[in-house]
C-alpha cells in the first residue's frame, strides 16, 4: 500500500483517529487491513508523543487491541470455533456506532445556529385604561330598565319553545306491536281478510306504514299467508293459536 503522510491533528479520541487513517486509506470499514492502519495509527502516536501533546491512555488502550487483533489474525486457530470468528468484528461494530453518531452529531451541529440572527420582540404588557363610572347617576327605575332590556335580548337567543312548532311539524309514533294484535283478533274472528281491508279507517301515514310492517311481521311468523295478485290479495290465518307472541316484534 502507498505509504501517506499525515498531518497531526486534534482527535476527539482513539475511534476517531482510527476512522480517520480507514477514510484517508479509502478501505472498507468491514474488511480493515489491520497491518497497515496499526503502523499508520502508531506513527500519528509517534508524532503527537514527538510534539509533546498528550497522549492518553485511551489511544495506548486502542493500540494494544490492534496488536491483539493482529496476533490473532497470524497465529493459526486452534479449534473450528475460532477459525470462523473474524477478530475484527468487535472493532467493526464499535466503529461502525462510532460513525453512526458523529454523523449525527455533525447534522445537530450544522443546525445549531440556524435562529442565531433571528431576534424576536418581546409582548408588551398593555394596561388597560381605567373607566370612571358614575354611581350618582344610578337608580332604581334605570336598574329595571337594564334588566328589562337584558331579558329580552336573553329571549332572541334562546330557542322558540317546542309549542311553537304544534301544526308545522308533528311525528305520529304506531306501535307495530299493537297492529299485529289488532290484525291478528280480526284473522281470528274471520280466518281471512282482504289486504286493503286492512287499511280501511287509517287516517295517517305513520299508521299505514306500521300496519304494513305488522302484515310482514305475521308472514315472518309464520302465522298468515297471502294469497292472489297485487290488485285482489288477501290474508289468511294458517295457524290455529288465539293468542300471539309478541316478544320477537320490534317497534
Amino acid at each position: 500500500m502507498e505509504q501517506l503522510s499525515f498531518r497531526v491533528e486534534a482527535f476527539e479520541g482513539p475511534l476517531d483517529l482510527l476512522l480517520t487513517l480507514i477514510k484517508k486509506n479509502k478501505v472498507n470499514i468491514y474488511d480493515i487491513p489491520i497491518s497497515e492502519i496499526l503502523e499508520q495509527y502508531l506513527e500519528v502516536i509517534a508524532q503527537m508523543e514527538a510534539l509533546d501533546l498528550e497522549v492518553s491512555s485511551e489511544f495506548l488502550v486502542l493500540a494494544a487491541t490492534l496488536l491483539q487483533i493482529k496476533s490473532r489474525l497470524l497465529l493459526p486457530a486452534e479449534d473450528e470455533e475460532e477459525e470462523g470468528e473474524d477478530p475484527r468484528e468487535e472493532l467493526v461494530r464499535r466503529l461502525v456506532e462510532y460513525k453512526r453518531f458523529k454523523e449525527k452529531a455533525e447534522y445537530l451541529r450544522g443546525r445549531e445556529n440556524l435562529g442565531y440572527t433571528r431576534f424576536y420582540k418581546a409582548p408588551e404588557y398593555i394596561e388597560r385604561p381605567v373607566v370612571p363610572f358614575d354611581y350618582s347617576t344610578v337608580s332604581v327605575e334605570n336598574l329595571l330598565i337594564s334588566y328589562k332590556v337584558s331579558y329580552m335580548k336573553l329571549e332572541r337567543k334562546l330557542p322558540p319553545p317546542k309549542k311553537s312548532f304544534e301544526g308545522i311539524v308533528g311525528h305520529e309514533k304506531v306501535s307495530v306491536k299493537s297492529r299485529v294484535t289488532n290484525i291478528w283478533k280480526k284473522l281470528v274472528e274471520k280466518g281471512k281478510t282482504k289486504f286493503i281491508e286492512l287499511f280501511r279507517g287509517i287516517k295517517s301515514r305513520p299508521e299505514a306504514v306500521a300496519s304494513f310492517l305488522a302484515v310482514l311481521e305475521l308472514i315472518k311468523l309464520k302465522k298468515v299467508v297471502v294469497e292472489g295478485d297485487m290488485d285482489d290479495m288477501d290474508i289468511k290465518r294458517v295457524s290455529m293459536e288465539d293468542e300471539i307472541s309478541l316478544d320477537t316484534i320490534e317497534d
